[in-house]
């Protein structure tokens, strides 16, 4: 299949393009620099745009069966990047007509947050990093209005270990017990894993 990366050059976003390739699927990347990729196969073909540019976000969808964001931002303030950058894509996608769309986003957002076991990580939700959970909240909430088939990862703390090729899918209000940490190539395998086995169901995922 051919898919569409978001976020491609963050942690995430990398992982998802070389495990996709890997995989045997086409791979786009779209991303303000192109030259941040460089070092990845040059079968991946890279899209130049920024999050709010429509012709590089509806050039990266082309002929694409699936998107996938990994978009993520570090920005403390009040803003609306997630959630702006989302709702563009999800606006191109019904105009080209591809049909789903994978985001990952946080344990913590939405209704998580009471599925969240550290003290210190509901702290930092609520106070230092209270403006990047609220429009990630934002994000998921035009995701699910968009009438797209679609899957929404929140993966717990997330770290750069070796894949594990396990995991653990929280739904509802499920909870884990001890440390909710997960590689990010554990997150990268388990979204393609899902894209492989379209469709996604609307579904919401905590995964740890």
């Amino acid at each position: 299949m051919k898919i569409a990366i978001f976020g491609s050059s963050g942690r995430t976003g990398r992982l998802l393009c070389e495990g996709a390739l890997a995989r045997g699927h086409e791979v786009t990347a779209h991303l303000r620099d192109p030259d941040k990729l460089a070092d990845l196969d040059p079968a991946i073909e890279r899209v130049a745009g920024g999050l709010s540019d429509e012709p590089g976000i509806a050039r990266a969808l082309e002929g694409a069966d699936v998107a996938i964001s990994a978009l993520g931002t570090v920005d403390r303030k009040a803003n609306t990047v997630l959630s702006d950058a989302t709702k563009a894509i999800l606006a191109a996608m019904q105009r080209s007509g591809v049909g789903h769309f994978a985001a990952v986003t946080s344990l913590g957002c939405g209704d998580s947050y009471g599925q969240v076991n550290s003290r210190l990580m509901k702290l930092i939700i609520k106070t230092l990093a209270k403006e990047i959970w609220a429009d990630k909240d934002r994000q998921e909430e035009a995701i699910r209005r968009a009438g797209i088939d679609y899957l929404i990862v929140r993966p717990g703390g997330l770290t750069n270990g070796e894949p594990s090729g396990e995991w653990t899918e929280l739904r509802g209000g499920q909870r884990s017990k001890g440390k909710q940490m997960i590689a990010r190539a554990d997150v990268a395998d388990y979204i393609l894993s899902r894209c492989e086995a379209l469709p996604f169901g609307n579904d919401t995922v905590m995964l740890v």
